[in-house]
């Protein structure tokens, strides 16, 4: 596609030095907008719907099925990054949660860039776990747990905070994850 538009618009270039307008005015036919196009790099494997990464993508749902099955329930995608296609997708740290089908569930983060899935922010899911801030190449988890004797209700644990960034096609964490229960 890139040839055919590059011809199309040498000839049209041509046609214009033959005929010797010295007009300003724009070819028909021939768009700044196609050429414009043709230089940004393609949609990464797992957008959609206008953004870098869709969560109903195959991306998605093939990164999901790599989960462990979590406690108790069964993984169902939750919230994900809105970063929009038209800024560029190239180093841009998209994410989705992974939430278990209970009233408390165990969640899951998991990564991905340029149409790749990276993995999870921690090796085991934690409940109470919340998205609490964003870039276009980190995200920040707050976490919270039980204590002992507490009702699930109301986690009187933490907060833990931990940064998670992009580096390349590593996701470098930084703080302290909370203790397993």
């Amino acid at each position: 596609m890139r040839f055919r538009s590059s011809v199309l618009v040498a000839a049209a270039a041509g046609v214009v030095a033959v005929t010797g307008c010295a007009s300003t005015a724009t070819t028909p036919g021939v768009s700044t907008t196609a050429t414009a196009a043709a230089q940004q790099p393609a949609a990464p494997a797992g957008s959609g719907h206008g953004l870098c990464f869709d969560v109903n993508s195959d991306l998605a749902r093939s990164a999901l099925a790599r989960l462990s099955p979590p406690p108790v329930g069964q993984w169902q995608a939750g919230e994900s990054s809105d970063n929009p296609l038209s800024a560029g997708c190239n180093g841009v740290l998209s994410w989705m949660t992974a939430n278990s089908t209970v009233n408390h569930p165990y969640t899951h983060i998991l990564f991905f860039t340029n149409g790749t899935y990276l993995g999870t922010a921690s090796t085991e899911p934690y409940m109470y776990t919340q998205i609490t801030g964003k870039t276009r190449d980190s995200v920040t988890v707050t976490y919270h747990w039980i204590a002992a004797g507490e009702a699930m209700c109301c986690p009187a644990g933490g907060p833990s905070v931990v940064t998670l960034s992009l580096h390349g096609t590593k996701v470098v964490a930084d703080g302290q994850f909370p203790p397993h229960n």
